[in-house]
C-alpha cells in the first residue's frame, strides 16, 4: 500500500546539459552549473532549478544568452539515495510530474474497487475463497509489474495489486473477528491492525537495501507467496455459515476449533446451533445487498458517518505516510521512524480502547493528527526540524486512529452484511486516498495549504467518530434488527447478561441470546 514512497520516489535533479549526458552524469561542477542552471528559492534555500535551464546551453550557443526555458534534453538524477525509480525512469518530473499522482490515484482506484467487490463476494460466497482469491491476483499482479517496460503497464498492475491487497486485508480481518468471542475481539482486531505500522518497518528495511524499484517490487510481490499456504490452513467463518443456514458446515468448524483448543461443547449446545432459526426445511437463506445497509435509520447513520470518517482518515493516512519520504533527513530513517512511532501508539491504543471503549480512543487520536497537521501548517518553513517532528506526530497519530478503527468497523456492522459495510466505508475511504495525492499539488498555490487541509480533515473526522454508536463489551450485531439497537439501553444490559455463566454447564453462554422479560434480561431457551 505504501510502496509508491519508494518506488515513485523523486530525487534532486536538473536539467541535462549535453543531449548525450546520462543520468550518471549528476554532479556537474558547480562552475558548469552555475552557466547553465539558473538558482530558485525553494523554502528558503537557494539551489539550482530542478526544471530551467538557460537557452542556449548544451546546444550550439555558448551560454552567452540569460534568458531561460524548460529543459531540452531531458533531466539528470542524484542516485546518491535511490539508484531508480519509477520517476527517473520515465522522466515524471517537472511538466510531467502530475502524472506521479495520477498514478498513485488510480492505484487508490484499484484500491477502492478492491474494498468493495470484496466485501460483496465475501458476504455472497464466504470469507475463505474471496482471501484465496485475492492472494493470488496481489502476488501474480505484483510479480508483473516488476518486469514492466511502461508507465501505464505498471499503474495498471499496481491497480489490480491495490485492490488484492485491500480486499484480503478487510476480508481476512473480517474473518478473524467473526471466529473469537467479545472478550478477545479488541486484541485480536488490533494485532490484525498493527500490521500496516509493522509491514511500514519492513518496508523502510526493504527499500533502503533495495534502491532499484522493480528489485522491491519485486521483494514485496513475493512476500504473498507463503500466504498460498491458506488454501489448507484457513477455515470459513462458522458465523457465516450460520447466517446462510449452513449449519452442518459451521458445526463441522466449530468441532475443528473445539479439539484444537482442547474444549468440550455439549451436544445440547450444537442441537441448539443446527436448528433451524425461523426457517422452514428447505427453505433459502435471505440474500442480501448493498440497500439493506441503508434500509433502517440507525444502520443508515452509521454506515454514512462511518464512510465519511474512513475517508477523512485515509486521505491524510497515506498523504502523511507517503509524505514522511520526503521530510528532511534520511527518507528511511523517517519512514522507519513513523512505523516505530505508530506501533507504540497503536500498543497504547489497545490498551486504552479496553478501558474508555472504542470512541474516544478512535476520535482521541483524530483530534491530536489534526492538532499536529494545523500545526505544521502554521510553522515557518525555514524551521525544518520542527516541522519534521510535528510531521511525525500527525503521521504516528493519524496510523494509530487507522489501526484503532480498523478494530471499530466490523463491530458496527451485523453479520449478514458486516463485509459489505465495511466495504461501502473502505471504498469511501478509498475517495479520500484518490483525491489525497492531488490535495499535495495545492502547494504550488501556497505551499501550508496540503497541511492545513488534511489537518481540517482529521479534525472533522474525530467529530465523526462520537456520533457511532460505542461496541465494546457489547456482542457483534447478527442481523439487520440487531444493528437497530446496537447501542440502546439493553446493550448495556446484555454487556451484564453475556458475563454471566451456566453453573450447570462447561460452557460459556456468551453466545445464546438474551431476550427482556418483565425488564429482566435471561438467557433464551429457544434462541442461539
Amino acid at each position: 500500500m505504501f510502496a509508491q514512497a519508494f518506488l515513485a520516489a523523486t530525487p534532486e535533479h536538473h536539467c541535462r546539459l549535453y543531449q548525450n549526458d546520462s543520468s550518471g552524469m549528476y554532479g556537474h561542477s558547480s562552475g558548469r552549473l552555475n552557466v547553465s542552471i539558473p538558482m530558485e528559492n525553494v523554502d528558503g534555500r537557494w539551489r539550482f532549478s530542478s526544471c530551467l535551464m538557460y537557452n542556449g546551453t548544451g546546444g550550439t550557443a555558448t551560454g552567452d544568452s540569460q534568458t531561460v526555458t524548460s529543459c531540452n534534453h531531458g533531466w539528470e538524477y542524484d542516485q546518491s539515495i535511490y539508484h531508480s525509480t519509477v520517476v527517473t525512469d520515465y522522466d515524471l518530473v517537472c511538466g510531467r510530474h502530475w502524472l506521479k499522482e495520477l498514478g498513485q490515484s488510480i492505484f487508490m482506484v484499484g484500491v477502492s474497487a478492491g474494498g468493495l467487490i470484496s466485501g460483496t463476494s465475501s458476504d455472497r460466497f464466504g470469507r475463505r475463497p474471496t482471501v484465496l482469491a485475492c492472494i493470488l491476483l496481489q502476488l501474480s499482479s505484483g510479480l508483473a509489474a516488476a518486469f514492466t517496460k511502461d508507465f501505464v503497464s505498471f499503474i495498471v498492475l499496481r491497480l489490480l495489486a491495490g485492490g488484492a491487497a485491500n480486499g484480503l486485508f478487510y476480508a481476512g480481518l473480517t474473518l478473524a473477528i467473526e471466529v473469537i468471542g467479545s472478550s478477545k475481539r479488541n486484541a485480536v482486531g488490533m494485532t490484525i491492525s498493527l500490521s500496516w505500522p509493522v509491514g511500514s518497518v519492513v518496508l523502510g528495511g526493504l527499500a533502503y537495501f533495495l534502491r532499484d524499484w522493480w528489485s522491491l517490487q519485486l521483494a514485496l510481490a513475493l512476500l504473498s507467496a507463503p500466504l498460498l499456504s491458506y488454501w489448507w490452513l484457513l477455515p470459513e467463518s462458522p458465523r457465516w455459515l450460520l447466517s446462510n443456514n449452513r449449519t452442518e458446515e459451521a458445526r463441522i468448524s466449530i468441532q475443528k476449533a473445539a479439539k484444537v483448543n482442547k474444549v468440550t461443547i455439549p451436544d445440547d449446545v450444537y442441537e441448539k446451533l443446527t436448528k433451524p432459526k425461523d426457517k422452514e426445511p428447505g427453505e433459502k437463506s435471505k440474500k442480501y445487498s448493498l440497500i439493506d445497509l441503508f434500509r433502517g435509520p440507525r444502520l443508515r447513520m452509521s454506515t454514512i458517518t462511518m464512510s465519511s470518517v474512513w475517508f477523512a482518515i485515509v486521505a491524510v493516512y497515506f498523504a502523511l505516510i507517503i509524505g514522511s519520504a520526503d521530510l528532511a533527513g534520511d527518507p528511511y530513517l523517517n519512514f522507519v521512524l513513523g512505523g516505530l512511532l505508530e506501533i507504540g501508539l497503536s500498543l497504547v491504543g489497545l490498551v486504552a480502547m479496553e478501558k474508555w471503549g472504542r470512541r474516544p480512543v478512535v476520535g482521541g487520536y483524530l483530534f491530536l493528527s489534526g492538532a499536529a497537521c494545523l500545526a505544521v501548517a502554521a510553522t515557518p518553513t525555514e524551521l525544518h526540524e520542527v516541522s519534521r517532528y510535528l510531521f511525525l506526530v500527525g503521521r504516528c497519530a493519524i496510523g494509530a486512529a487507522f489501526t484503532t478503527l480498523d478494530v471499530y468497523t466490523p463491530e458496527v456492522f451485523p453479520t449478514v452484511v458486516r463485509t459489505m459495510g465495511v466495504g461501502v466505508a473502505n471504498m469511501s475511504s478509498r475517495v479520500g486516498g484518490i483525491l489525497s495525492p492531488f490535495v499535495s499539488l495545492l502547494a504550488d498555490v501556497w505551499p501550508p495549504l496540503p497541511m492545513l487541509t488534511f489537518g481540517v480533515l482529521s479534525t472533522l473526522g474525530g467529530a465523526g467518530v462520537f456520533s457511532l454508536p460505542e461496541t465494546f463489551g457489547i456482542p457483534l450485531p447478527d442481523t439487520l434488527q440487531d444493528a437497530e439497537n446496537l447501542g440502546r439501553k439493553q446493550q448495556t444490559e446484555f454487556d451484564t447478561a453475556e458475563k454471566i455463566t451456566d453453573p450447570n454447564r462447561n460452557c460459556d453462554l456468551s453466545y445464546i441470546g438474551p431476550v427482556v422479560v418483565s425488564g429482566h434480561v435471561i438467557w433464551s431457551n429457544d434462541f442461539f
